[in-house]
C-alpha cells in the first residue's frame, strides 16, 4: 500500500464520526432523490404501458342523448382515427349491511363487439355473459372499489336504476385506462365510489335509450390537431345536448395521475438538493480544517518529492470515499423506500402490472450529483493545498490582513470589539462565510420541509372542514332538484338548519384564455357551507355576484369589475357575460 493511501485510511479512521455523519447526510439526499424519482418513473412507465395496451382515448365528450348514427358523422371530423360511443349513468348503490349509500357509475358494454378504446381488463373472475334468468344484471366492478368493500365474483348489490331497485351480480373485478384513478369529484374515494360495467342493452332498456349514446371517446390520427378535432366534435354534438369536448388533460383519472407525477418530480428534486447542499457545507468544513492542521505534513510530503497533483488527489480520494459510502447507503435506502412508495401508489392507481424499478439514467444521475457535491464543496480547500509552497507550509500561517469593513466604511462604526472581529472575519473570507450561511439555511430548510406537508394539511382540513363545512350531514343528487327538497329536509325530526347549494360545470373565457372549472352557488350569508379564504376568514358572497379564486383570476387575466364569458357545460347550452364581483385567496382549486 502506498504511503498516501495508508495516511488516507488512518485519517478516515481518526475522524470516523464526521465521516459517518456526512455519509448519512449524503445518503439522505441520494435516497430521497432515488425514492421519489424511481417511484414516479415506475408510475409513468406503468401508465404509458397500460395506455398503449388499453388504447386509451385522446378526446372525450358527453351529450344528453344522440343517435348511434352520429358516430359515422363524427368520423368525418378532421383528425379522427376511431370513434367509440357508450352509455353511462350515475346511480345509487346499496351494499348489504352498509347504511351509507355508494355512488356507482354504470357503463354499458356491447357484448357483441369488442372494445376498440378504453378496453376493460378482467383481473379476476369472468367476463359478462349476458341476461340472467333471475332478472339480475351481471356487472364487472372496478378493482379498487371491490377491494375496499371486500367484493368478489358472486357478490350481490342493489342499485337504484331509473327509479327501480335492481340486483347487480359481480362476475369479475376489472381495470380500465379510463379509471386508473377512480374517485368522485377528483377525490380518492374507493369506498364510496365504484365503476360497474354492465350489458349495454340492459342499461339502454332501463333508461329507454336503445339506439342512442351519451358518451363518446375518440382516438386521434398521428399528427392531428387536438383542438381542431375538439372544435369539430363540439359543433356536431351541440344539437344533442353536447357541450365542449375535452382532451386527456381534463379527464379526471389522467389529470390526477399526471399531476401526481409532476408534483412528485418537483418535490423529489428540491428536497434532496437541500440535503446535498448541507453535505457540501460539511465537507468543506471538514477538509478545510484537516488541511489547516496538516500544513506541516503537506510541506514534508512536497519536500520529499510528492507532486502537487498527488497530494490533491489524496484529499480528493478522502472526499470521494466519504461520498461513495453515502452514495451506497442512499441507493440502498432509495431502493427500499421506492418499493414502499410504489406500494402506496398502488392503493390509489390501479394497473394490471405495476412494479418498482430504478432506471439506469437515475443511477447515473445520482452518482453524478454526488460527485459534483463532493468536488464543489471541497475544491477551494484542495486547490489552496496544492498551491501551498513547501517553505511556506513549514511556517505557521501568516496573520490575517484586517482593515475597515464595508459596514464601517458606510458609517456603521459603533460596534462592540467582539462584533467588529466577527464582521471582519466574515468579510475576510467571503466564500467560506457564504458557504457556512448557505449550509445553515439548507439545514433549516430541511426542518421546515419535513414538517410542511403535515402542518399544511392540518391548516387545509381545519379551514375546509371545520370552518367551511359546518353541517353534519350532506345530501346530494345526480341531477339538479327543485329547492322544495330543501324545505322537505328542514321538516325532518332533529334538523335545525338546511342550506342548499348548486354546482355547475362551465368554461371561463377571457379573450384567448380558457379554463374549465365550476361555479358554486352558495347562500349569500351562509352558515353551514361557507367560503373560507387562506387567512381562515369567511368571505361573504351577498351582493358580490361572481367571485373568483385568485388563481383562476390570474389564469384568466381578469380583476374585480371586469366581464368574463361563461359557457355552461350542463343542461341547455348557454353563454353568459358575468361581471367579476371580487376575488378570494382560497386554498382549494380553480373555482368561482
Amino acid at each position: 500500500m502506498k504511503a498516501l493511501d495508508r495516511k488516507l485510511l488512518r485519517d478516515l479512521w481518526l475522524m470516523w464520526s464526521q465521516v459517518l455523519t456526512i455519509a448519512l447526510v449524503v445518503a439522505s439526499g441520494v435516497g430521497g432523490f432515488v425514492t421519489s424519482l424511481s417511484a414516479v418513473d415506475s408510475l409513468a412507465l406503468a401508465r404509458d404501458r397500460y395506455y398503449g395496451q388499453g388504447r386509451f382515448a385522446d378526446v372525450f365528450a358527453a351529450v344528453k342523448r344522440a343517435p348511434n348514427a352520429m358516430a359515422e358523422n363524427l368520423r368525418g371530423v378532421p383528425g379522427m382515427a376511431d370513434v367509440q360511443t357508450t352509455l353511462e349513468e350515475i346511480v345509487r348503490v346499496e351494499l348489504p349491511g352498509l347504511p351509507d349509500p355508494v355512488i356507482g357509475q354504470l357503463i354499458g358494454m356491447d357484448l357483441r363487439e369488442p372494445q376498440r378504446m378504453n378496453r376493460v381488463t378482467v383481473s379476476s373472475g369472468s367476463v359478462l355473459q349476458g341476461p340472467r334468468s333471475d332478472g339480475a344484471i351481471e356487472a364487472l366492478v372496478s378493482e379498487g372499489f371491490a377491494q375496499a368493500r371486500h367484493l368478489r365474483p358472486g357478490s350481490r348489490l342493489s342499485a337504484l336504476i331509473n327509479g327501480r331497485q335492481r340486483t347487480l351480480v359481480v362476475t369479475g373485478l376489472a381495470l380500465s385506462p379510463e379509471f386508473i384513478f377512480a374517485g368522485l369529484w377528483g377525490m380518492p374515494d374507493t369506498r364510496g365510489f365504484g365503476v360497474f360495467w354492465i350489458d349495454r342493452e340492459a342499461l339502454a332498456a332501463a333508461y329507454d335509450m336503445a339506439g342512442v349514446f351519451n358518451k363518446v371517446s375518440v382516438k386521434l390520427a398521428p399528427g392531428a390537431s387536438q383542438q381542431a378535432t375538439i372544435d369539430g366534435m363540439t359543433r356536431l354534438l351541440a344539437p344533442y345536448g353536447g357541450h365542449e369536448a375535452h382532451g386527456r388533460d381534463d379527464q379526471s383519472s389522467h389529470a390526477m395521475l399526471d399531476n401526481e407525477i409532476k408534483e412528485q418530480s418537483v418535490l423529489g428534486t428540491v428536497l434532496p438538493v437541500i440535503f446535498l447542499a448541507v453535505a457540501a457545507f460539511l465537507l468543506n468544513v471538514v477538509v478545510s480544517r484537516l488541511v489547516a492542521t496538516q500544513r506541516e505534513q503537506i510541506a514534508a510530503l512536497k519536500a520529499l518529492g510528492y507532486p502537487n497533483w498527488a497530494i490533491g488527489v489524496h484529499y480528493l480520494k478522502m472526499v470521494l470515499a466519504i461520498v461513495s459510502l453515502g452514495l451506497a447507503l442512499g441507493l440502498l435506502l432509495g431502493e427500499r423506500l421506492g418499493t414502499m412508495f410504489t406500494g402506496l401508489y398502488a392503493e390509489f392507481f390501479h394497473f394490471p402490472s405495476f412494479e418498482h424499478r430504478i432506471a439506469p439514467w437515475l443511477l447515473a444521475t445520482s452518482m453524478a450529483v454526488a460527485l459534483i457535491t463532493a468536488v464543489s464543496g471541497t475544491l477551494n480547500a484542495i486547490v489552496a493545498t496544492v498551491r501551498l509552497p513547501p517553505a511556506e507550509a513549514m511556517r505557521a500561517p501568516a496573520p490575517g490582513r484586517y482593515r475597515r469593513t464595508l459596514l464601517e466604511r458606510l458609517g456603521f462604526t459603533r460596534m462592540a470589539p467582539a462584533l467588529r472581529m466577527i464582521v471582519r472575519n466574515l468579510e475576510r473570507r467571503p466564500w467560506r462565510s457564504a458557504l457556512a450561511v448557505g449550509g445553515v439555511a439548507a439545514a433549516v430548510a430541511i426542518v421546515i420541509m419535513g414538517n410542511f406537508v403535515r402542518d399544511a394539511m392540518e391548516v387545509v382540513l381545519d379551514a375546509q372542514l371545520t370552518l367551511g363545512l359546518r353541517g353534519e350531514l350532506t345530501v346530494w343528487s345526480a341531477e339538479a332538484m327543485d329547492d322544495g327538497a330543501r324545505r322537505e329536509l328542514a321538516r325532518l325530526p332533529g334538523v335545525l338548519s338546511v342550506e342548499s347549494t348548486r354546482f355547475v360545470l362551465v368554461t371561463f373565457v377571457n379573450g384567448h384564455r380558457r379554463e374549465r372549472g365550476m361555479i358554486r352557488g352558495y347562500s349569500g350569508r351562509a352558515d353551514l357551507y361557507r367560503v373560507i379564504d387562506a387567512d381562515r376568514h369567511e368571505m361573504l358572497l351577498e351582493g358580490r355576484g361572481l367571485v373568483l379564486t385568485d388563481r383562476l383570476a390570474d389564469k384568466l387575466g381578469v380583476k374585480t369589475g371586469d366581464m368574463v364569458r361563461v359557457e355552461v357545460l350542463e343542461g341547455r347550452a348557454r353563454v353568459l357575460e358575468l361581471p367579476v364581483g371580487g376575488t378570494v385567496r382560497e386554498m382549494m382549486g380553480l373555482l368561482a
